[in-house]
């Protein structure tokens, strides 16, 4: 566009028989800046009408488990690591419900998932007198007042409420929030960051999963690599305490308490319906609505690999911990870090965000001292796969601590790791075309692919590693949060490794206690810290002279207050080289097995992304506890 103006200037200087050529000049540019003429995914079409409402779900399957757990005295557990299962078991445990759904989430953003979930929830109330009952947070939920009004009149047993509300509205201004802020830095900051879903008192999810897209491998784009648990109780009254006591805070408001909310519902204007059409714009979920009442599918995906646990702990903050926030010494920390300074042999750790405070880093620290012996792995993300590098750049600073001081052994997940074929459909992304709002990635790269994956996914005859109407790389960013303890003990919920999960938001998770149970959840985590999957994070090889002048400098760097200006890390990524054997960063043939890839494999030096983390890295962290 600025070739137009600019030959519009030319044009005075130059003769008239250029006139025309410079006119086809200017017609290629102006060509150039319009959107690509792009397909998007069929429109919706409908869903094949059921003939009876009370037939849809697996509901005598479901009873049928929960007869069997009643009679054993053990529940049951299964871990759900694959998006789109678990969207699958959602809408079918919904569609099964009888008497009761709960839902608790941190974020619910009405896409095609979100607005999936809840089209099925107003199905359950409406056709078969459930009730339902949803409470979230309201910090980045941009809700339309309407819908929300609408949805607030289906029934009195249809309730929505939001967690600490900016100036008691659901879309409050900018004013409104920086007011807020001004007036309680810290109330406002705090969130509820659970996620829970509860059917029939009896059936419950919980995880790292919030409601939209980006969690259920939906997005051409950014998809979370996320991990559940469904768990089947008998009755547990510490969850039905749990629930009660986040529906009754004074945090929790309804949304007739909502002021923009209850404007509109006290308008004579308003008399909106919103039909199934409004609730669905494509085609997108054709196959898991006919998958969600197949008994013989959901006997294979889910109930045919229950666990039967010997313990199952609930685990979370009570509502009010906004109020004390910054809370130490919270109910899930503290149960967490009971568990940790009660290892021996292994502790093995998923989180996306790995910023670890004073208080955690002194538990470790006693840990190297006392358990010499002990083996503690963290998985989270790289640079690259990361949505957030701001936390990214406070564990880049830290992380000569985390792995000389505190003995971790550190791993950093791929954005396109060798295994992404079995982590999601990623041959569904590659080929499918897009939603309306995908458009605006066509063409993006947010990291370099590497060829060796690339061959990987070739053989796998996924022949287009790009998206072939976009021509952008779906991706993958790790956002589950586990624990693994003695391959014994283990918790799923959450909590991340960070000060906002320890101080400032609420938490909510479960903690197992079955060996079988444990070896899966290993299983499952080893896979992600695979070296096709993750790079390993290491001290750099010694190279004498300049090794001890970098260390020097870098730690005059380090050890100055909230300013770290030094940018050469002792540390680096490493990449296992082809044909050769895995070995721990001790071994004395580590340097020859793997490839130092630098700090920020996959990102060219310049990209906004490392620049951003590295300019962070260096003058932010006075800004580390709100992490």
């Amino acid at each position: 566009m600025i070739m137009v103006s600019l030959a519009g200037e030319i044009k005075k200087s130059i003769p008239e028989t250029g006139h025309l050529f410079l006119f086809i000049v200017s017609l290629f540019f102006i060509s150039s800046c319009r959107p690509k003429n792009i397909d998007t995914y069929p429109s919706f079409s409908g869903f094949p009408a059921q003939n009876d409402s009370m037939s849809v779900g697996t509901t005598e399957l479901w009873e049928n488990v929960h007869q069997k757990v009643t009679a054993g005295g053990k529940s049951a557990a299964l871990i759900l690591d694959h998006g789109e299962e678990s969207l699958l078991l959602r809408v079918n445990l919904i569609r099964s419900a009888r008497k009761s759904i709960s839902i608790q989430t941190f974020s619910w953003e009405f896409d095609e998932v979100g607005m999936f979930i809840l089209w099925e929830l107003i199905e359950a109330n409406q056709k078969r007198g459930v009730k339902v009952q949803l409470l979230i947070d309201h910090m980045f939920n941009e809700h339309q007042v309407e819908l929300i009004a609408y949805l607030s009149t289906l029934s009195d047993d249809f309730e929505i409420k939001y967690f600490n509300p900016s100036a008691n509205k659901l879309t409050p201004s900018f004013l409104d929030k920086i007011s807020d802020l001004a007036i309680d830095f810290h109330d406002h900051n705090a969130r509820l960051h659970n996620k829970l879903l509860v059917v029939d008192g009896e059936f419950i999810i919980t995880g790292g999963r919030n409601i939209n897209n980006h969690y259920f491998d939906e997005v051409i784009g950014l998809n979370y690599k996320d991990r559940d648990v469904l768990i089947v109780q008998e009755s547990s009254p510490e969850l039905e305490k749990c629930v009660s006591s986040y529906w009754l805070s004074e945090h929790s408001v309804s949304t007739f308490d909502l002021i923009d909310v209850n404007e509109v519902l006290n308008s004579q204007s308003f008399n909106v319906n919103f039909d199934q059409a409004y609730f669905f714009k494509y085609d997108i979920f054709q196959k898991n609505n006919s998958r969600a009442n197949n008994q013989s599918i959901i006997n294979d995906i889910f109930i045919s690999s229950l666990i039967n646990v010997a313990g199952v702990e609930w685990v979370y903050d009570m509502p009010d911990k906004v109020e004390q926030a910054p809370q130490l010494n919270s109910s899930v920390t503290n149960k967490l870090l009971s568990l940790i300074e009660a290892a021996q042999e292994e502790i093995l750790i998923q989180s996306p965000y790995v910023v670890i405070s004073k208080e955690t880093q002194a538990v470790f620290r006693a840990l190297k001292r006392t358990a010499p012996n002990l083996k503690v792995i963290v998985s989270t993300n790289s640079l690259a796969a990361t949505d957030n590098w701001v936390t990214y750049a406070a564990n880049y600073q830290e992380k000569r601590v985390y792995i000389e001081d505190l003995g971790l052994e550190i791993y950093e997940f791929k954005p396109i790791p060798s295994d992404i074929s079995e982590m999601m459909n990623y041959k569904k992304l590659l080929t499918r075309a897009p939603f309306d709002r995908e458009k605006i990635l066509f063409g993006a790269e947010e990291f370099k692919i590497n060829q060796n994956i690339l061959k990987k996914l070739r053989n796998k005859k996924l022949m287009n590693e790009k998206n072939i109407f976009l021509k952008t790389a779906p991706y993958l960013s790790l956002h589950a949060k586990s624990f693994v303890i003695d391959e014994d003990v283990t918790f799923i919920g959450s909590y991340n490794l960070d000060p906002r999960s320890e101080i400032y938001n609420t938490e909510l998770g479960v903690v197992i206690r079955d060996k079988e149970f444990a070896q899966t959840l290993k299983e499952s985590i080893e896979q992600d810290i695979h070296p096709g999957n993750s790079y390993l994070v290491a001290m750099k090889k010694n190279r004498l002279i300049v090794s001890a002048l970098n260390m020097v400098m870098y730690r005059i760097s380090e050890a100055l207050p909230f300013f770290d200006p030094w940018p050469v890390r002792p540390h680096s990524c490493f990449e296992l080289k082809d044909n050769h054997s895995f070995v721990t960063p001790d071994h004395h043939d580590f340097f020859q097995n793997w490839k130092d890839v630098g700090n920020f494999p996959g990102l060219s030096f310049f990209s906004r992304k490392q620049a951003s983390a590295r300019i962070f890295k260096a003058a932010g962290m006075i800004f580390k506890p709100l992490l």
